[in-house]
């Protein structure tokens, strides 16, 4: 039987002891880059964006491989330009290139995949109003991004309506109506109020969509989705009084639908804008609908986003002085709020680890 001389066993003990000091500075790493991931992320939700990316940017330059800091990275990227939409725009590329690099490291990470899917969506949309070439490779890449969701969990049901709305788009733009009906159809087999959504962006112009919602209430009575879009369908027919009436009644029914509220707020605002008469009227309920959502303790950015639109209420009532302090409030709150009409979407706010289920239309403000 060989033996082993001590120089040698003691070579073999330095070795050993040389790996296990090694992987314990691995781990240490690995695990503090999570860490300041995490920082960075209560800093942008404490509403220090600039700090925050500072964090991921050094990370990044430490340890490219790093895929929780590259998600971050781009999100904080899209939240800075929440609220100075030229830099969102001008530092797009750059942005979606961010995200598409996480889900390159991590391919099967679903969270990385539906922000990836987002933006890039995003940026599909953006492509609609320039190149028809640069439109249809754009919307190649997102097809492909949602059927890797898809393909990753079936069961997820976000994606494929997203999925659908994009493939609505004209076919010089990239738009497949063919595949947008199979994953309509595949969508209404697991889940069939999803799928009513997904098949009601497929209706011809003429199908009267009240009387669409209405049928499907009537099977699936008491269902907040399907209230909600009736609400919908009854507010883009102009018949307000049945739609708001639609829309209490699904907050009433699913009651941590906060957003919701929001969106009421959002059309008494445009409806203000775009009938002067309704000013005295649509405002005051707009105002009613921002305190109720206020009063649901939102995060951060998003109770920014809130009070500032709150502001718009105020100028539109020439009350400035009042509109002047909310501003100000809602910059205390989110440096970054956005000055868009719609909701930024939660999905850029949600945990590093969370997966999340939001969902909202591109070619439709509601």
């Amino acid at each position: 039987m060989s033996t082993i001389s001590y120089p040698q066993q003691s070579l073999r003990r330095a070795s050993f002891m040389v790996m296990a000091i090694f992987i314990t500075a691995l781990l240490w790493a690995c695990s503090a880059n999570k860490t300041s991931v995490q920082q960075a992320y209560e800093l942008r939700m404490q509403g220090d964006t600039d700090s925050a990316q500072t964090i991921l940017a050094q990370i990044v330059i430490d340890d490219s491989s790093n895929a929780a800091a590259w998600f971050e990275m781009a999100r904080t990227k899209h939240h800075l330009g929440l609220g100075n939409p030229r830099a969102l725009f001008g530092n797009l590329e750059e942005l979606v290139n961010a995200a598409e690099k996480a889900t390159v490291l991590e391919p099967d990470n679903l969270t990385y995949a539906c922000y990836y899917g987002y933006i890039s969506f995003f940026n599909s949309y953006i492509a609609f109003m320039g190149d028809q070439a640069l439109a249809q490779e754009r919307v190649a890449t997102t097809v492909a991004v949602f059927e890797r969701i898809i393909e990753m969990q079936p069961e997820f049901l976000e994606p494929r309506l997203f999925l659908v709305e994009l493939l609505t788009a004209p076919a010089e733009l990239g738009g497949d109506s063919l595949l947008a009906q199979q994953q309509a159809s595949e969508l209404a087999e697991l889940d069939p109020i999803m799928g009513a959504r997904a098949n009601e962006l497929l209706l011809p112009d003429e199908i009267n969509r009240i009387a669409y919602w209405k049928d499907l209430l009537n099977t699936y009575p008491d269902d907040a989705m399907i209230i909600e879009q009736l609400g919908k369908a009854y507010l883009y027919e102009n018949q307000v009084e049945e739609g708001m009436r639609q829309l209490e009644l699904a907050h009433k029914t699913a009651p941590g639908n906060h957003l919701l509220l929001l969106d009421m707020a959002r059309f008494y605002l445009m409806t203000s804008r775009q009938d002067t008469s309704q000013v005295m009227t649509a405002l005051p309920r707009a105002a009613s609908a921002i305190y109720r959502y206020l009063d649901t303790m939102p995060i951060n950015p998003l109770r920014a986003f809130a009070v500032n639109m709150l502001s718009w209420v105020k100028t539109g009532l020439d009350l400035e002085q009042e509109a002047a302090e909310l501003r100000l409030e809602a910059a205390e709150l989110d440096p970054s709020v956005s000055k868009a009409f719609g909701v930024p979407p939660s999905l850029l706010f949600s945990g590093l680890e969370e997966v999340s289920h939001y969902h909202s239309y591109f070619f439709r403000p509601f």
